[in-house]
């Protein structure tokens, strides 16, 4: 198996304890090769977002490993000491509209956290018009929000090295620039 990408074993996340605990996820092992692009899908209530919660480092799991690239970040406890820095190095969020910043135009609101965390502005909106011109949306870098009523589930993106992303809805985050204003 390779080293790179992401790789989680025996993941577990219970809510509760005793009669009303809840088993959000039971021993998930997946793996996620550098590059590849995966889709979560299933009905409501099978885990997707408590999966990439516990990826994301935003929840703890309950047990299990989970592995980003060459780091372990979790084995049966979190093995990085900042998470925050985790999350914000290595861990892409694009959350759903009532956490972008409207008066910013949609590449803006996607490089906005990269610039926080260091990289140069035109580095930043660079990426994400590359970003853009991946999901063949790149026609809506300047778009502004209009409404962001309509917003569905949070968008997870992992990004490997800016070679590797695991999206959660790739339809969602294709929706969502499509507001534009005139």
């Amino acid at each position: 198996m390779a080293t790179k990408g992401i790789r989680i074993q025996g993941l577990k996340k219970r809510y509760g304890s005793g009669d009303t605990a809840v088993d959000a996820l039971k021993a998930v092992d997946m793996h996620v090769a550098s590059g590849e692009v995966v889709g979560l899908i299933g009905p409501s209530g099978s885990g997707k977002t408590t999966l990439l919660k516990c990826l994301g480092a935003v929840i703890e799991p309950t047990a299990g490993k989970m592995i980003l690239g060459d780091d372990i970040i979790y084995d049966d406890g979190w093995k990085i000491k900042d998470l925050r820095a985790l999350r914000r190095d290595r861990i892409g969020f694009v959350f759903q509209a009532p956490y972008l910043i409207p008066f910013l135009d949609v590449t803006d609101n996607v490089a906005l956290l990269p610039m926080l965390a260091g990289i140069p502005n035109t580095e930043a909106r660079k990426r994400a018009i590359e970003l853009f011109k991946e999901l063949g949306v790149e026609h809506r870098a300047k778009a502004c929000l209009l409404s962001t009523s309509d917003a569905a589930d949070d968008l997870l993106c992992v990004d490997l090295g800016g070679r590797s992303l695991l999206k959660k809805k790739k339809k969602q985050l294709t929706h969502l620039l499509s507001y534009t204003s005139h």
